[in-house]
C-alpha cells in the first residue's frame, strides 16, 4: 500500500480526473473521481493517508469582557444549584429524623 499525503493524493486526483476527461473522454468517470472526498478516492486507490485529518483552525478567542461575563454566568448558576443541594440535604436529613423506631 502506498502511503502519501493529503497534497500529494490531491494532486494525484486531480490528473485523474484530466486524464479521464483528455485521454479517455469519459466525463463521467472524470465527473467520479471529482466527486469523491480524499478519502474515498484513497480507499478505492489502495492508497494509505499519512496525514488524514484536516487541521483545525483554532476558534476566534473570546474577549475579556465576554469571559468576564460567562464567568458571572456560570457563578450564578452554581450559586442557584449549590442551594437546591443544600435543599435536598435539609430534606433528607429531616425525613431521617421523622422515621420511627429512633
Amino acid at each position: 500500500m502506498k502511503a502519501l499525503t493529503r497534497e500529494q493524493l490531491q494532486k494525484r486526483k486531480e490528473k485523474a480526473v484530466r486524464f479521464a476527461r483528455e485521454v479517455r473522454e469519459d466525463d463521467e468517470l472524470a465527473d467520479q473521481i471529482e466527486n469523491e472526498s480524499l478519502e474515498e478516492y484513497a480507499e478505492h486507490r489502495r492508497i494509505k493517508l499519512l496525514n488524514p485529518t484536516r487541521k483545525v483552525t483554532p476558534m476566534a478567542a473570546a474577549t475579556r469582557r465576554e469571559l468576564m461575563e460567562r464567568i458571572q454566568e456560570l457563578e450564578s448558576e452554581n450559586e442557584d444549584l449549590q442551594e437546591r443541594l443544600d435543599e435536598i440535604s435539609d430534606l433528607a436529613a429531616s425525613e431521617e429524623e421523622e422515621e420511627p423506631g429512633e
